[in-house]
């Protein structure tokens, strides 16, 4: 016969034990009460003494690049001299301009390019010198500006020297001889092979062979330092 009232068994809502007993239950074994919820373990994890630790998720600002002083540096100059006056004439004086590295300057200066420029009727001849002995009346021109205008100011090594000079240069090696014309520009483009060593200079000296004592020059130099 069906019990109704309690459909599910002993406990938990069911009939009272021993009154609608259950042949099938061995009445020699403890059942676990099932009103009360199993002492139930979880089994050790692996590594269960490894806690992970969690991402910095703070922001962080992008760290600037830090640019040595020497890289902003521009390394590139450029420069001419002052009018240079030719005077062939008593007492026979010619005019020189020359790119000065100067002594413990500990750095190297290669040359891009020369430009001669003749503003007289004449023509010119220009004779390069490598490492003369530079006369004492020199004048440095203060007209030299970094290459680079985006870079900030940097101040050269190099120097460009100018002045008068009664004879040919002295020691030294001339190196070329160029002939510029009148009222023209000569340029002569190296691309950095001639390099001016720490106590050292190269030298246009400008001659004439015309009684015009009129006659002017200017010389410019671009380099590079290393």
């Amino acid at each position: 016969m069906e019990n109704r009232m309690y459909p599910y068994g002993p406990g938990a809502g069911g009939y009272p034990p021993n009154q609608y007993p259950n042949v099938n239950v061995n009445q020699k074994m403890v059942y676990p009460d099932p009103n009360m919820a199993p002492a139930m373990k979880s089994p050790p994890a692996p590594n269960g003494d490894y806690c992970p630790s969690l991402p910095d998720y703070e922001y962080k600002n992008p760290k600037k690049e830090q640019v040595s002083p020497v890289e902003e540096k521009a390394n590139g100059f450029l420069g001419v001299t002052n009018v240079l006056s030719i005077c062939p004439c008593p007492p026979d004086e010619d005019v020189w301009a020359a790119l000065v590295n100067p002594n413990g300057s500990r750095t190297k200066l290669s040359v891009q390019s020369i430009c001669i420029s003749n503003f007289s009727c004449y023509p010119l001849v220009a004779h390069i010198y490598f490492r003369p002995t530079l006369p004492v009346n020199a004048k440095m021109s203060s007209n030299i500006t970094p290459a680079d205008l985006s870079m900030s100011n940097a101040r050269p090594k190099g120097q460009i020297h100018s002045g008068l000079l009664p004879n040919h240069p002295v020691n030294g090696v001339k190196a070329a001889i160029k002939i510029v014309p009148s009222n023209e520009t000569i340029s002569i483009d190296v691309d950095e092979r001639w390099v001016v060593g720490a106590g050292t200079n190269i030298m246009v000296f400008l001659t004439s062979h015309c009684d015009d004592s009129n006659l002017k020059s200017t010389v410019s130099f671009e380099w590079q330092e290393q």
